[in-house]
Formats: C-alpha cells, structure tokens, sequence
C-alpha cells in the first residue's frame, strides 16, 4: 500500500506536470476562412527624396515667395473681412498694406454644402493692419501706484527705429479713459535688459468707452542710460491700474483692422471662411514686418528669398529682384525666375546655407570622404564680377577650396567638384557659400549641391536599392505638406525638381511621379488645402489630359503641354492604376496652421447647423472633388483617384468627416507604437520599457481597430470606404512636443528601444492586427535616413536599416495574399497598465498569430509580446502550437532575427533578419514551435502547399 500510495503521487505529480506543460503550450488554430482579401502591399511615407535632397532643404532656385493663408470672419459686412485684431495681422505680424493685391477666396457651408461665394481681390490700400496694442497679458495692468512702464526690445524686434506709446487709465469695473498724447521713441541698436519686475494689478477689461476717468496727462518716454524704454505719466485720481499700447505708426496712420475687397459680390457673414493668397518677388522687409517679428526668423522664412542673408534694401546687403526667364533661356530647368543682384562699392553678394556637419550630431548630414560631391550654378554679369565657392566650418581647408568662377556677359553653368579629406567627428555646422564680388548686375540661378555619382534629385543607389526591395504599394509625399502659410502653387509644384523653394528638399511633383512609375509604385499624394479652383483644374489636366504636341494647343492645355515638356508624353493616369489624394496634413493638428479646419455654422440662414471640425473637412475635400468633377478629364482621372481622409485616433475626427465626404475612398489614422502620439514620453531600455512597447498592440490598436470597423459596419459603408493608417511605425518622443523633456541621454536610450528587435517585431504585430481587422491601406513613416522616424541609419552609423522597415518590407515580400481566420484556443494572458493615453487593460493575449494565403503558398506570423522580467518572475519564453488548413507542402522556410529582443541597429548592424530552410513537419497541418524567442517575431512560409477541402 505504501509504494501504491508512492505511485499514485507520482501520477499525480506527472499529471499536473503535464497540464502545467499544456498551460504553458499556445494553441491556435489558422481557418481557410479570408477576412481580408488580398491585401494590398504596406506602404511608406517620404519626407524627401533625391540626390541633393539633404543638402538643399529649400531647393536651389529663386523663385516667388507664395504667401497663402486661412482665416474666418467674424462679424458680417458687404465688402470686407472683418475680424480681431490678432487674425487680421497674425497676433502682429503683418503689416498695414502687406496684403495688398491678394486673392481673395471666400468659402460657405450652405444647406450641408461647401461653396465658394465669393472671389475677389484686395485694393490698393485695402489691407489694414494698424493700430494700438496693449503691452500686458489680458487680465493685467500697471497697479495704480506705480506711474510708469519699463521695458526693451528683443534682438529680432526692429531697432533703430520708431516706436509709438500711449497710456490709459482703467477704473475698478475695466473700463478704460481716452488714450493720452502719444509719445515715441527710436529703439537702440544694442537694447539693454530690464532689471527688476513691475507692480501688477489684476483688472479685467471692460471695454473702451462709458469710462468715467480722464487720460493720463504729462506721459513722457526717454532711454535709459541702461538703453532701456522708461514711460512716465501723472497719475489720475480713482484709477484701478494703467494699460499701456503700443504701435508702429502714429494715431493719424491707424487704419484698424480689416480687409476690403473691390467690385461687388455677396456680403460677407461671421464664419465665412476665407483663403488668401499673394505672391511676393523678393520684397522688402517693411512690406512683410512689423517692428516686433523684424528680424525673426519666422520672417524670413516666410517671405525671404532662400540662400540670401537678408531682405533688399537690408543694411550691407546690396540691393536684389527676382526677374522673370526669357522664353528661350539657355538655363536648364529654369522656374519663372532668376536673381539679379546689384553688387557696389566692392560689398559681396554671399549666398549659401548650412547643410552639413559631423558624427557629433544627427540634425544634419555629415560629408562622406569617399563620394565626390557636385556644386554647380548659373551667372552671367552685365558689370564685371567674379564668383568663388567655398566650405565655411570645421570644412574649410577641403582641398581645391575656394574655388574661383569666372563669370561672362552670358548664361553659363559652372561646375565645381570637391571631396572633403576626412568625416567631421564634431556638431559644429558648416556653411556652403558662393561669393559674388565686383560691380554691376549679376544674375544667378539653379544654385545645386549633389553627390557627383547620381544625376541631381534622382534616387542615390543605395535608396533605390532599398526601395526595390521593399515591395511598396506607394510613396506618401510629406514633402509637400507642412509648409504653414509659406508654400507653393501650381505652378512651383509641377517644375522641374530643385526649383521651388518651399517643399522639402526641392522635391515637385514630376520628380516624384517619375519616381514612383520607375519603381512601379503608386503615388501617394499629400497637397496643401489652399489650391484655387483653377489649380485644382490644373492639376486635373497636368496628371489625365493626353497632349499631342503635332496638332494641339499648348494655350488651351497648359499643364497637358507642360507636363509633356518635361518628358512625359502620356497622361499620368496612364502610368499609375491608383493615385491616392490627401489634403494636407493632420489637418486637426495646431502645428500645421493655417491649414487645420475650424469648426463652422451652415450660412443658409434657414439651417443654422453647426458642424464640427471634422465634418468641416470632410466638407471641404467634398468640394475640391467637386471642382476636379467639372474637369472634362475628369473620366479619365477618376478610375484612377483614390481619396484618403486622415483622422485622428483619440477622436472621431475622420469619421466626422466621412459623413461629408462621400466619394472618399479611405479613412486613416496614425498608430504609432508610443511615442509622444501617445503621450508616453521616451521609452527606456528596462523590462518595462520594451513591455510597453510589445503590448502596445493588443492594449490599443486591436480596440480601436475593433472599433472603427464597427463604426463603419453601422455607417452601412463597409466595402465602400478603406480603413488604415497614414502614418504608423515606433514612436518617439521630442524635446518640446506635448511638454515633454528630453535629455540627449533619454534621447539615445529612445533610439536603442525603437531600433530594436523588440520595436521591429511590434511594429509587424500593428500592422498585422489591423490587417486582421480589416484594415486596406497601412503607411510606415517615414523611408529615409536618420535618427527617429527613419527607416535607415545614415551613412556615418552605417547605412543599415531598422528592424521594423526589414520586417515590414520582408512581409511586403513573402507574406501578403489573402489575410486569414485565426482562432485562439489557449494563450497566456496577463493585465497591462493605464500609460500615457492608453487605457487599462485586462487579460491581454501574450502571442499573436496571423496567416495568409497566396496562391499556393501559406504564410504563418508568430509574435511573442512576452519581455523577461514583466511580470516578475517571468522567463519570457513561449511554447506554441498552430493548426493549419494545409495536408501537405513541398518546403517550408522560417525567417527570424539575429541577437535577442535587445538587439538594435542605431549604429551598427546588431540584428538583422536571416531565412532558414527546415523540414516539413511529418504533420504539415501543425506547426510546433516549441521556443519563440521572447519579444520576437517569426514568419514560417510553407511552399507548393495542397490544402485541406
């Protein structure tokens, strides 16, 4: 009895052994049933693309300056724009007269529709933007006991000239007196710094009429011997506090603050939106500037002619215009424009930029010594001048350097190679400059710099290399949005590349095009809301209408005749079976105004319904696609045109607009993998770390993919609208965004995490869980090399690409068809914490499995969301067994990473994916994997397979 005893414990023992074993043990079970049929390929966005991209941010030509805006009325008027003060001069900004001559485009929502109401343009005179304003934050003035203001000028205010000053009393109900006599002071050259801090009152104010007080009497301004601004006045009886204004003219130049249109249309009413847009030709500063953003860099970014110091007219700058080519300008690829500069009295003309830098950094390129780089540039003099290029910076000794340029009476392209001696391993910036020295006019376009192996703006080899491997659906074009209210037109976008001097890099539309079509991708196209409806027509033209210069009309189909000029003959709907089209960018996101929609009344007066900001977007792309509608190539166009609304993951923002934008085909978001999207701040290397990272998906995106797909079923627009993302991939966060802090050491940390194994494999685990969902369109960001975002370390750091583009891009390869059923019998599951935005989470899935079906191939995902370590205790390891629709296959490869879920590709290669050839199982319906790696991803792809009936 007492050895049975023994025997049945050890039986017992064995057995809970063994359901310890099966606990242990993941089972799934891939159905032949398709959930997502044949799903297309995952995409990329580019921030930029081409040879020269990197080292020319801005482009090289010199080209108008496209001024373009968006703004609501707020009160309503028959002939003028009327709205406060900050919209009108841009929170001070612009000046009275600077809008002069604008277009002027007013937009209604009327009984559910968008239109346009009116189009005008702004008189001579007809922009007004002058006037006092208060020197405190609202709320606050001057305590009544203190008769005085002091203050000073920053560096970027305009100093050396006049300031105006006016003082008034405020009673204790916030009414304020009448202003008192102006006074003004000229701004010192070199401001001095007020010491010590005001007396303060807080006083709301009421208004500027009904007060009972007088204005304050004997106001005086003087500097200080500290060139500080020092304002005195009497004190008035029964004052609450003082408010002092300031203002670039005096009181007899006020205008206020509105705009007014000529001729006569509709009246304008409070909520009307209003699109402006002016083109400048190198102007100068007072046009564009108020004495407080003067020498801002928000000024001459906006309005300056790029690779120039300053603005005409500038002190020691000599005097510059932009003048319009000759039809039969020898310049090759010459925009609208070139540059004619007015050297005198010995003073150089300096153009040049920072482009470079050493392995110190990440902001900017570092000069590889063993590539030849390109600099070249057209001129021709009417006076007598000379050029040199130069390398200003820890470069300046590059052998050959200066290099001098003899200028002639004609066009002509000069070319100058050079190739630094040795990387810089400092942060110091270096400059690129051409030095125009001598008398008279010269005139200067196309100034380039490019690696002298690739034609300028093509694909460098290494990136088309990277490209052709990737099996991309389509390019997403960031680099024509994000341009705020400096950006461009038709006519910019469709020149030859390097020219216009507002989208990333020089990059246009032909280039990326063409691009596309040698990779046999599609064409994602992201352009900026604020085209005018002859552009959208344009552009219509540009990509369907076929052109045949024999027998047709260049005037009559100009954008047809262009795009034919620059070498395509066929229209681009020839080329490309889908052209997805989104306006703008995050067009709910506060860091790309003007071009985010406000929120809007219907205007019909008989429906005063209010829609929200998405809905005003969807509004909006609703009437561009009724603009490209009236296009007589519209049948053309339209098979091929694929309509993408981007929304926003925390709201309803994109399905707001869905409602109103019936012809959209898609509706995205972003999903990241934390990252200040998600309010996370920066990840760190600990077990926690990685975990967050891991379980990122199953804590969010299957919900909110779960969700949206719901959302769309009860929409009764399943199968007629897509859903997917326009942006996804590892997330970080910056220094800055969303309050957040980040010190160099959390930023590196960061970049190990989200260039890890680990960050990879959960970046395929995203994407396949909404692939499961349902999800048509998914877009990694970004392709391109660099810290962040990027999918490939840059040269210096080894040129290797991240783990989340190999995974990615090998999926894109070897495991797209038709995404199948996959049911979960066990798994472990674990709670996952509230973090950042994302909600608790209970009993959340450790393994994942995903399969699709090719043809006869099968493709089986397995990813591991287990980190040792989390929870405590935990080995990580995972035991899985997966039942498959298959009774045979001929070979069966596995793909997996090298290194463990730490390993990462900041630097160096550390892991990389490796294809392994193993047998068939002796029962191909099962794969067993009895050791999945933690924190890892593993595709199996089963070849020649025959599967069950």
């Amino acid at each position: 009895m007492k050895y049975a005893g023994i025997a049945c414990l050890l039986a017992a023992s064995f057995l809970l052994t063994d359901r310890q074993a099966r606990a242990e043990t993941a089972r799934f079970t891939v159905r032949d049933t398709v959930v997502n049929p044949d799903l297309p390929a995952f995409d990329a966005t580019v921030t930029a693309l081409g040879n020269g991209a990197d080292l020319m941010p801005s482009g090289g030509g010199f080209e108008p300056s496209n001024f373009r805006t968006m703004l609501i009325a707020e009160q309503d008027s028959p002939n003028s724009i009327l709205a406060s003060r900050e919209v009108i001069s841009s929170w001070d900004s612009w000046p009275e007269g600077m809008l002069d001559g604008a277009d002027i485009e007013v937009l209604r929502v009327v009984n559910g529709k968008m239109e346009t109401i009116r189009r005008s343009r702004v008189p001579e005179g007809g922009f007004h933007a002058s006037g006092w304003l208060g020197m405190l934050r609202d709320g606050k003035v001057i305590a009544p006991e203190q008769t005085r203001y002091v203050g000073s000028w920053d560096s970027f205010n305009r100093l050396g000239g006049a300031w105006y000053y006016m003082v008034r009393a405020v009673d204790a109900s916030g009414r304020l007196s009448p202003p008192s006599a102006t006074v003004s002071v000229t701004a010192p050259q070199k401001p001095g710094k007020v010491e010590g801090d005001m007396a303060l009152a807080d006083v709301k104010l009421a208004g500027n009429s009904g007060g009972s007080l007088p204005a304050p009497e004997n106001v005086q301004a003087k500097l200080t011997i500290s060139r500080t601004l020092m304002l005195t006045w009497d004190p008035v009886p029964g004052a609450a506090g003082y408010v002092v204004y300031r203002s670039d003219l005096p009181p007899e130049r006020h205008r206020g603050y509105s705009i007014d249109l000529d001729g006569q249309g509709p009246d304008i009413r409070a909520g009307d939106m209003v699109l402006v847009r002016k083109r400048f030709d190198a102007p100068r500063r007072e046009q564009v500037a108020t004495n407080r953003i003067w020498r801002a860099n928000a000024t001459s970014s906006t309005f300056g002619v790029p690779l120039l110091p300053g603005f005409p007219g500038d002190p020691d700058v000599p005097d510059y215009r932009l003048i319009r080519h000759d039809p039969g300008t020898p310049v090759t690829d010459p925009g609208e424009t070139y540059l004619e500069a007015d050297l005198r009295n010995g003073q150089p003309l300096i153009l040049g930029l920072y482009n470079h830098s050493g392995t110190g950094q990440d902001y900017y390129p570092v000069l590889d010594p063993a590539k030849t780089y390109r600099f070249e540039v057209w001129l021709r003099t009417k006076g007598e001048a000379t050029a040199a290029f130069r390398i200003n910076g820890p470069l300046s000794k590059t052998p050959g350097l200066p290099a001098a340029i003899q200028v002639g009476k004609d066009w002509q392209r000069h070319v100058v190679d050079f190739r630094v001696p040795s990387a810089f391993t400092g942060s110091q910036a270096g400059q690129m400059q051409l030095v125009l020295s001598g008398t008279g006019p010269v005139d200067v376009d196309n100034f380039r710099i490019y690696q002298a192996d690739t034609p300028f703006m093509d694909l460098l080899p290494e990136d088309r290399e990277a490209l052709e491997l990737s099996g991309l659906g389509a390019l997403r074009s960031h680099q024509f949005v994000r341009t705020k209210a400096r950006t461009y037109d038709l006519t910019q976008l469709t020149e030859p590349a390097g020219v216009s001097p507002k989208t990333v890099g020089g990059n246009t539309l032909p280039q990326f095009l063409s691009i596309n079509a040698s990779l046999g991708m599609s064409p994602w196209l992201q352009i900026e809301p604020h085209l005018s409806r002859e552009e959208w027509l344009g552009l219509a033209e540009y990509l369907a209408a076929p052109f045949d210069p024999a027998k047709d009309d260049p005037k009559a189909l100009p954008w047809a005749a262009k795009r034919v000029a620059q070498g395509h003959a066929a229209p681009w709907t020839d080329t490309f079976g889908h052209i997805y089209f989104e306006l703008g960018n995050e067009t709910w996101n506060a860091l790309f105004r003007p071009w985010v929609f406000p929120s809007m009344t219907d205007g019909a007066r008989l429906n005063w319904s209010k829609y929200n900001a998405g809905e005003v977007y969807g509004l909006y792309q609703e009437h561009v696609l009724s603009i490209l509608r009236e296009s007589p190539w519209w049948d053309r166009l339209a098979p091929r045109l694929e309509p993408v609304l981007g929304g926003w993951q925390i709201n309803n923002y994109g399905f707001s607009a869905l409602k109103h934008a019936p012809d959209s085909r898609f509706q995205t978001v972003a999903d990241y993998i934390g990252g200040w999207d998600s309010g996370e701040g920066p990840v760190r290397p600990s077990p926690e770390g990685y975990a967050s990272v891991m379980m990122f998906t199953p804590q969010v995106t299957e919900r909110h993919a779960a969700a949206s797909h719901q959302k769309l079923r009860d929409a009764g627009l399943e199968g007629k609208v897509g859903l997917g993302t326009y942006e996804a991939g590892p997330g970080y966060a910056l220094n800055g965004l969303n309050n957040s802090k980040v010190t160099p050491e959390q930023k590196a940390e960061q970049e190990k995490v989200m260039k890890s194994a680990a960050a990879g494999a959960a970046t395929l685990d995203n994407f396949l869980a909404r692939a499961q969902a349902g999800d048509r369109i998914q877009n990694f960001f970004t392709f391109g090399r660099g810290t962040e975002w990027a999918s490939h370390a840059r040269w210096n750091k080894g040129g290797q690409s991240y783990p989340s583009w190999d995974w990615l891009t090998l999926f894109n390869r070897v495991g797209r068809g038709d995404i199948l059923a996959v049911d979960t019998q066990v798994v472990s599951r674990r709670d996952v914490p509230e973090m950042g935005r994302r909600k608790p989470a209970a009993d959340v899935a450790e393994t994942a499995v995903y399969a699709a079906r090719k043809g006869n191939r099968l493709t089986v995902t397995v990813i591991s969301r287990k980190v040792p370590g989390v929870p405590a205790g935990s080995d990580g390891k995972t035991a899985l067994e997966v039942d498959l629709p298959i009774s045979g296959a001929a070979r069966l490869t596995r793909y997996r990473a090298t290194g463990d879920y730490r390993s990462e590709n900041t630097i160096s290669r550390q892991t990389q994916i490796i294809p392994e050839q193993i047998p068939v199982p002796a029962d191909p319906a099962r794969l067993e994997i009895p050791d999945l790696a933690p924190a890892s991803a593993e595709i199996y792809v089963f070849d020649d397979v025959t599967f069950r009936e």
